[in-house]
This record gives C-alpha cells, structure tokens and sequence, in this order.
C-alpha cells in the first residue's frame, strides 16, 4: 500500500523555542493506533525519535517508524446495489522509515540537512533535504528555508510486476516572530512540484460503455503536478490561565484544481507542575480535482478513429480526489512522571463528510485515532 505521507524527508518548519541547539537530549517512545470503521484500514505505528548534542553547536537528531498496515480499502467501483457498501479491496503491508538529521551552529544560523528512507512492499522512498534557520533581532525573529526531494517507487496491485518511478520537489521559507513576551506568530509558504506515477495502484475506474459495466480499469491521473500552500499560526499564552491557545490555517492548491482549507484549534492547560490537557479541533474542507468522476460512458476497448464516445485523457473515482470536508476532534494528556521522565497518551475521533451529493456515502471513512508515548531526558 502506498501510504500517505510516507516520506519523512519533508522540510519542516520548527517553532522558535525547538530549534536552538540548547534542548535537553532526549530519546521518545510513540504507539499509535489508527483505526477506520467498519474493517476498512487499521494501522498500528511504533516510532522511536532521539536527539543528542555532539557539541556545544553540533546536534544529532534519527527517528525510526514501523507500521503495520491491513483492511480494505474502496476500490472505486459502485455499490452492488442501493444502500449498500462500496467494493473494497483488502491489503496487508509493513512500513520500515527512518531519517537522520544533523544540526550544525555558526553563530545565529543553523543549518540541518537529512536523509530519510521508507520501504514498503509496493512503495520505496529516498528523501534528501536541507533545512536553513537564522535567528535575527535579539532571536525574535526566525527565518526558515528549506528544500527537499524525494526519489520514489511505485508498484502495486494495477501495476502487475512493474515499477513506476515518482520524484517530487518541495522549497519552503517561512517566518516566525515574536509579537510580544506571551505571543508567536508563525506564516509559511511552501511550493512543490511532482512527476511521474502520481496514481494510486490499488484505485480502479469505471467505464459504463463497456461490454462489461462493472470491470475496473486502472485509473489515470496526471503525470505532474504543482502545488501551494500557504499556512499561519497564532500562538498566545494566557498567563491568568496559565494555559496556551494555538489557532492555524492552512489553505493548500494544485494544478488539478484541488483547493484545501484547514483550521486547527489546540488549548493546552497545565495542572498544576506535573500535567498539561490539550483538547484539539480541526475542520478541513476540499474541492474536488477537475478528472474526478465516478464513471464514464466510453469503451476503452473502442479501436475506432475517433472512438464512439473518447474517452478522457485523465479519469479517478478515487474518493480522496472528491469533494468532501472532515472534522477531527481529540484530546491530550501529558505527565511529568520525574525530573527527567514524561508519558503521554492521546485520543482522536476523525470523521469525513462528502459534499458533491454523488459519492456514495459508504466511501467516507471514520477513525479512531489512539496514542501513548513516553520521553526520557538526559
């Protein structure tokens, strides 16, 4: 399976107060739980994070992440019949990622450069990225550049035995500035370009003018792409509380006509000195891309010049591709168990929604998202 957001070699922004090279060493322990309804995809994650000084202006940061991936997934064929659940197709994979991120010092800049690495049965990842931050004006302000590329592989059930090739490319600046002692503003834009294999192996298409209306076709979806997002974060501490409001936007755009919102709001409250509840919600709204359908009236086995009915050069009836909006709602716990010791656990309920009123209802997943984690500092 081809999973999303499996490339860890993303640039990121840091927040201003993560990236100076004074934080204390650590190693991070994660499990994760996400679980669909209704038997679709059930993924459970273990990831092990550490970073460590080498130096007074020299740092170490590795992760490590398996994934166990099974369930089913829509095919993108039609129910059998009214009311009941699109046809799925059941998949089992195991993701193995890994990244390795040095940090380097020169006064008030600070350059990290990663390699990341994501190896699945039908999805191979190399990702190579170089990320720049200066501290300027008393280390209020913060500018972030980064670049990265990912060097991918393809297979998967459409694709038989063969392997198709993916590179994308991401450029990234960003600013973070200190407004006031209890306030962070944060604004990022990030442009990516994308060729080769950009379908999914596992999504069929269907074609109602052939002989037989229920066969699926692989899909076909553009071989480049270009996108922009442009995103923003407030971050206010309330002193009398003594908790933090966090509130994000994010709109993203491509050239496949795909327009994505998301609003996040996150409190985090601390309890006395040990304990910090971080309630969390975000909704998401997206366009539909421009070959999105669920069927068309053509025979791709029509040799005719020109055929009956063409058929078009791009087609997906995937429904990620549709128009749809999507809530998260959750919460966070985090426990000073120690001096040097922290646990942490945290539940989320996530929920899409379709909008275009033809995408059966069945397509949309609902999940539960479950985590525990525990830092250890030295």
């Amino acid at each position: 399976m081809r999973s999303s957001g499996s490339s860890l070699a993303v640039v990121c922004l840091y927040w201003l107060s993560r990236l100076h090279l004074g934080a204390e060493n650590h190693a991070d322990y994660k499990f994760e739980v996400y679980a669909e309804s209704k038997d679709r995809i059930l993924v459970h994650t273990h990831s092990a994070l550490f970073e460590q000084r080498l130096a007074t202006d020299v740092s170490l940061k590795g992760a490590l992440v398996y994934d166990a991936i099974s369930g089913a997934t829509p095919t993108g064929g039609p129910p059998v019949s009214l009311g009941s659940p699109v046809p799925t197709v059941e998949i089992d994979d195991f993701r193995r990622a890994g990244y390795i991120e040095p940090r380097i010092r020169f006064g008030q800049h600070t350059i990290a450069p990663q390699v990341a690495y994501s190896f699945e049965e039908d999805y191979e990842s190399l990702g190579l990225s170089l990320n720049y931050v200066g501290d300027f004006n008393r280390r209020n302000t913060s500018l972030n550049l980064g670049v990265s590329h990912n060097f991918d592989q393809v297979s998967g059930f459409h694709l038989g035995n063969e392997t198709e090739n993916k590179n994308s490319t991401d450029f990234l600046v960003g600013i973070t500035q200190v407004l006031t002692p209890t306030t962070l503003f944060n604004a990022t834009l990030t442009i990516g370009t994308a060729s080769g294999y950009l379908a999914d192996p596992y999504k069929g298409f269907r074609f109602t003018g052939y002989p037989d209306p229920d066969a699926l076709f692989p899909e076909k979806r553009p071989g480049h792409r270009t996108k922009q997002i442009i995103s923003s974060t407030l971050t206010q501490f309330i002193e009398p509380l003594d908790g933090t409001a966090e509130l994000t936007y994010r709109f993203y755009h491509d050239s496949q006509e795909l327009n994505g919102h998301t609003v996040t709001l996150e409190w985090m409250q601390s309890i006395g000195k040990r304990v910090t509840v971080a309630p969390l919600f975000r909704y998401y709204q997206q366009s539909e891309a421009y070959y999105y359908r669920l069927s068309f009236d053509a025979d791709p086995s029509d040799t005719e010049n020109p055929p009956v009915i063409p058929v078009p050069q791009f087609y997906s009836a995937d429904y990620r591709l549709s128009a749809f909006r999507s809530v998260t709602c959750g919460i966070g716990v985090s426990l000073r168990l120690g001096e040097r010791c922290f646990a942490d656990a945290a539940y989320k309920r996530y929920v899409m929604t379709g909008m275009d009123g033809m995408t059966p209802r069945s397509s949309y997943a609902t999940a539960n998202v479950y985590t525990v984690g525990l830092r250890l500092q030295f």
